[in-house]
């Protein structure tokens, strides 16, 4: 904004009642766009024709103002859309409240009757693939070879069974894998299925975060698959 201050040279050349009026309508010293382009006329109108005055200044002071009222515009529309984004980001996490979802994690709750499901990366062709479940101690319960396999996403899943047949106890699991390159055991990133049991939002105000049933917290856009 332009204040009087910085415009004396216009102010001086008006009629007094105008420079009144204009003090009075505002309320302040600050001039918007619009009373600012009325004091250039009145500027034009009342100067002295043998002594113009230079008009460069108000040209720069003119755009200054018009920037000004630009970038208000546009964060003003931004912040809107930001909202309106906002709000749909969580309308539509809301509704994976309940389901299944695959997320980048090495650890999930296994219950009895639910297989636990998952899904690897390879970035290879390969049948050195396997996937290995272990408990709490870190003993392996169970190995999963995922045979040969083409490069790229891969699923797998467990049974919830030792590598002897018997069914493991219910809690909570980690869940590792890797393939064979060039004598060595090379690690994957696993993905695994959660079920969701609340929404939240940030307290930024930005971001949406689902938490799960083991206690785990994801953003929306770290969800792999909705089971």
């Amino acid at each position: 904004m332009i204040t009087n201050n910085s415009s004396n040279s216009v102010l001086s050349g008006l009629d007094p009642s105008y420079q009144l009026a204009t003090r009075s309508s505002k309320g302040s010293t600050e001039l918007g766009q619009e009373e600012f382009l009325k004091l250039m006329i009145q500027q034009f109108r009342h100067q002295d024709p043998l002594k113009p005055q230079d008009p460069s200044e108000f040209l720069t002071q003119l755009a200054q103002v018009s920037s000004v009222a630009g970038i208000t515009e546009m964060n003003r529309s931004m912040q809107t859309l930001a909202d309106a984004t906002y709000a749909a980001q969580a309308l539509q996490a809301a509704t994976v409240v309940g389901h299944e979802v695959l997320v980048p994690a090495d650890s999930a709750l296994f219950a009895d009757g639910q297989p636990l499901k998952g899904e690897v990366r390879l970035p290879v062709a390969t049948a050195s693939a396997v996937v290995n479940i272990l408990d709490g101690a870190g003993s392996l319960v169970r190995r999963i070879p995922l045979g040969n396999q083409a490069g790229g996403a891969v699923a797998f899943s467990w049974d919830g069974l030792d590598a002897g047949g018997r069914a493991a106890a219910p809690g909570n699991y980690t869940v590792s894998a890797s393939y064979a390159s060039d004598g060595e055991q090379v690690a994957l990133d696993t993905f695994l299925g959660k079920q969701v049991a609340s929404v939240s939002l940030g307290g930024d105000g930005q971001r949406t975060l689902l938490s799960t049933t083991d206690g785990q917290q994801f953003g929306l856009g770290e969800i792999r698959a909705i089971y």
